[in-house]
């Protein structure tokens, strides 16, 4: 058996007890297995931290207040979809299930929508749940047999919205029958064809105050609990301090997002944009169940902000500016929401942003430092002796981002490195020039290529999706294999 040290000992001690103290909040007294060692151990480790969490409940700020909040009767916002009160809020289908049944259409609808919720089924799972439950009952009988019957059945509106766009011209797409797909611009030069699921731009935007609601409500318990908070955590903070107002109930949130591929063969990638509670402790804030889905985008392409976070972000005005109302436990309360800061690497914040990368000639979103191409080491440097220290201020940004549209020439990119710029443009205007049987000759020759370890590239995609090539492919083509492979076909 391994020993290990005092002091490891004692940390590993320590995450026990941070782990039974964290249950004992969560889990009720009356669901607890009785162990009064735990409990004991638990009571000491709180103990331990009391004279240190008394010096920050003193500057910590209550912003959720118990009083109930009378709100004016001519705001009317959708309630909380899946909590029912009772089914008297919807219009009753009060017809029989089937012949003779005791159940109605709307009472066997709301017990099979509590089951489904209660283990978080997905759609094609609920659905194969109706259509089975359908098939046993005696015919005919009422049941809805779809998950979207269901809906229409209670009066639920979709708490989702999804959009389909074009990749090459970023228009709208039209459904041309089952799963066929086509551009709804007459001028795409690509609207004579139906698309693939790789040449489309999915776009789904979910509603933010349902999922508000929902997670404030199961964790009402910890909301504003300064005990609960690390004496670093963000609600200590002097910005945070600064922003709070004690007259208002505010709800802060943090956006945060990044890219990850769905499969490798395809180059699709998921681009979600999340937002976490800051009045939420962690690590309870950080739990997956916690995380509010601003958007996704899935597509081949990465993100254009505009595009993609338009709608997002007019939401979000509308309810940091009009305040809105929340019903937290059995009490409504006015909420003023807003936003503290962005969370991204830096490819992500760089797209997000609409600024150069961290190579680039003026990188620093901070300052207005610009870097010089060093000659020896093939990059850009910043030396310190030529920093501009000036800090970069909201309107100087504007103007800036104004003038950079004013020189993009209409809308079109400008590539900033000839190898990601030129070069596709120039393969994919020679593919036009040649037959599709030389295109698959030499799709095959690419994939059968066999070079050194140090410099190994795969070509997942055809010659003719060498826009979507990588630098290192396109590099690859041009200085080394490019010409004897296309040889014989010139």
């Amino acid at each position: 058996m391994y020993r290990f040290s005092r002091k490891v000992n004692l940390r590993r001690r320590i995450r026990q007890i941070q782990r039974q103290s964290i249950r004992h909040i969560i889990v009720p007294d009356n669901e607890l297995s009785g162990d009064n060692s735990s409990e004991s151990n638990s009571e000491q480790f709180i103990l331990m931290h009391d004279q240190e969490e008394e010096s920050y409940e003193e500057t910590f700020r209550t912003i959720i207040n118990n009083n109930f909040v009378s709100f004016p009767s001519c705001i009317n916002h959708l309630d909380e979809d899946t909590d029912w009160a009772s089914e008297d809020e919807y219009e009753q289908d009060k017809r029989s299930l089937y012949s003779g049944s005791p159940l109605s259409v709307t009472k066997a609808v709301h017990l099979i929508t509590n089951f489904y919720l209660d283990i978080n089924w997905d759609k094609q799972k609920v659905n194969g749940l109706l259509r089975l439950i359908k098939r046993l009952l005696p015919k005919p009988n009422l049941l809805p047999s779809t998950l979207k019957r269901v809906n229409k059945l209670l009066h639920l509106a979709p708490l989702t919205t999804t959009t389909l766009l074009c990749s090459d011209c970023y228009q709208s797409c039209k459904r041309a029958g089952f799963r066929s797909k086509t551009c709804a611009n007459p001028s795409c030069s690509t609207s004579f064809r139906q698309r693939r699921s790789t040449e489309i731009i999915e776009i789904v935007r979910f509603d933010v105050r349902s999922q508000i609601q929902w997670i404030m409500n199961r964790n009402v318990a910890f909301i504003n609990k300064s005990h609960f908070f690390p004496s670093n955590d963000i609600c200590f903070g002097e910005q945070y301090q600064n922003m709070s107002d004690r007259s208002n109930n505010t709800i802060t949130l943090i956006v945060h997002s990044d890219g990850a591929p769905i499969v490798r063969s395809s180059k699709q990638s998921i681009w979600p944009c999340f937002a976490s509670i800051t009045e939420i402790s962690p690590p309870l804030r950080e739990f997956q169940s916690n995380i509010i889905i601003l958007a996704l985008w899935l597509s081949k392409k990465k993100p254009d902000v505009n595009i993609f976070l338009t709608e997002t972000v007019n939401d979000l005005s509308l309810l940091i500016h009009d305040e809105t109302s929340l019903f937290i436990g059995a009490k409504e309360y006015k909420i003023q929401l807003r936003t503290q800061f962005f969370i991204s690497d830096l490819p992500t914040k760089t797209l997000f942003c609409c600024t150069t990368y961290f190579n680039g000639y003026s990188a620093c979103t901070f300052c207005c430092s610009r870097g010089i191409w060093s000659p020896d080491y093939k990059k850009v440097l910043y030396p310190y002796e030529n920093n501009d220290l000036t800090a970069r201020t909201h309107d100087s940004y504007l103007k800036a981002a104004r003038e950079a549209i004013r020189k993009s020439n209409g809308g079109k990119e400008v590539a900033v490195e000839g190898i990601k710029g030129h070069i596709p443009y120039l393969i994919n205007r020679w593919c036009s020039l040649i037959d599709k049987k030389t295109i698959l000759a030499i799709d095959k020759k690419l994939q059968q290529l066999r070079i050194p370890h140090n410099m190994k590239v795969v070509f997942l995609e055809s010659i003719t999706m060498a826009s979507q090539w990588k630098a290192k492919n396109s590099r690859l083509f041009v200085l080394h294999v490019g010409v004897p492979i296309i040889l014989n076909h010139l």
